[in-house]
């Protein structure tokens, strides 16, 4: 079974960390593809012979957006994952990747909180960044 590079290791982690940033970043591209500067990117009042059919244009141009699909790969996994973890994982991704007080807490204090060892909590990190990189698409 392949592993994942440091590097996308550190990249699958800051998915987590800035999973806000990620939600907001998904909402202006939505607003920036669907209320476009330019009136004649989306054509929705173009005249033609076809029946005018703006949700489905809208859905189209969303759909056929690389960025905007991306960022909401990106949260839904992180959504769907979070949904689904035990107690201990969530309270890892808490207390490393959401806390939003700026504490910055070190694997030992999150070890010590969920009375554990500090390898334990690595695994379970492990096993958290494994699982995102398959729901991702990274891994098989």
């Amino acid at each position: 079974m392949p592993t994942l590079s440091r590097s996308e290791t550190q990249t699958i982690e800051k998915y987590w960390t800035d999973y806000e940033v990620y939600k907001k970043q998904l909402k202006y591209r939505e607003w920036e593809l669907l209320n476009p500067h330019n009136e004649d990117a989306l054509n929705f009042n173009a005249k033609s012979s076809k029946i005018s059919n703006p949700t489905h244009n809208k859905a189209v141009v969303l759909m056929n957006d690389v960025y905007y699909q991306n960022l909401s790969r990106i949260v839904k996994t992180v959504e769907d994952i979070y949904k689904e973890l035990d107690n201990d994982l969530k309270t890892i991704v808490d207390m490393r990747y959401w806390d939003t007080e700026n504490n910055c807490y070190e694997w030992q204090h999150i070890a010590d909180e969920l009375y554990m060892s500090v390898q334990r909590v690595l695994r379970k990190r492990n096993a958290l960044i494994d699982m995102t990189a398959k729901r991702i698409g990274w891994m098989m």
